[in-house]
């Protein structure tokens, strides 16, 4: 099946155009801010039209450069065995790779049975990669015959909040993707910034000049000044929510 992409369009139905100049290099340019193009495409769950598939979701869209690889294994293994955590935060995922569909099955069949560990996402296929080379995923001066470890983290309103790029002998940080997911969560939530090394009931940083009564009455706590531009506040508790599994305690179960 080949991909079919769709007009995008803003959140008044109109048509969301690239700039002239643009155009003539690349058809886009993925950054943060942008609205992810519609598109359908053949997935190891059946035919997916992108847009009402992750419809009130946050979405870690992903490329994997092939199926029956050892690093790749390891993240879907990763990814596969934190299905708490990510149902608790609202997160779906989707792999984009050149492989075929049934390529996909047999490896996540493979999966299972190795590692016990069932992949309950879908793996997407994208022949000539098509789909990679939109969202930048080619890195030709890497690699030339598949995508890079690139991963988008994409808002309920379908837009890229964060953007992750590894060479191919990097596996992802499944503990890294779900702390950035967090983090955006949080900021859409109440406006805050989150500092270096921040993990969910860390402190955070009030960016602006709120009042003390609006932040003491958000977080229950009142704030401090660390220097006159540093302002902080802890949130109200401890991050009850699901641990995720590092790949090498899962590898050595």
């Amino acid at each position: 099946m080949s991909i079919q992409f769709f007009t995008p369009r803003g959140p008044r139905n109109e048509v969301l155009k690239l700039p002239a100049s643009l155009r003539r290099t690349v058809k886009w340019l993925p950054q943060i801010g942008d609205m992810v193009p519609d598109f359908t495409v053949e997935t190891t769950q059946g035919v997916l039209r992108f847009w009402d598939w992750a419809e009130g979701s946050w979405v870690h869209l992903f490329s994997i450069p092939r199926a029956h690889t050892p690093v790749c294994t390891t993240e879907m293994v990763s990814i596969a065995s934190c299905t708490d955590a990510w149902e608790a935060n609202n997160v779906r995922h989707l792999a984009l790779t050149g492989s075929t569909v049934g390529e996909q099955v047999a490896w996540h069949d493979e999966i299972e049975a190795v590692f016990r560990t069932p992949v309950g996402f879908p793996g997407a296929h994208d022949p000539g990669l098509r789909l990679s080379r939109l969202f930048g995923m080619l890195h030709d001066k890497h690699a030339q015959d598949c995508a890079i470890r690139k991963s988008f983290i994409i808002d309920p309103a379908h837009r890229i909040g964060v953007i992750h790029e590894y060479p191919l002998f990097v596996g992802r940080n499944s503990e890294e993707i779900l702390r950035t997911i967090k983090a955006m969560q949080l900021r859409a939530e109440t406006d805050v910034a989150t500092p270096a090394d921040w993990y969910g009931g860390d402190l955070v940083i009030i960016p602006d000049d709120r009042p003390e009564e609006d932040v003491i009455a958000e977080f229950g706590a009142p704030s401090v000044h660390l220097t006159p531009y540093l302002r902080v506040v802890s949130p109200k508790g401890p991050d009850p929510e699901p641990a995720v599994e590092t790949t090498a305690e899962h590898l050595a179960d």
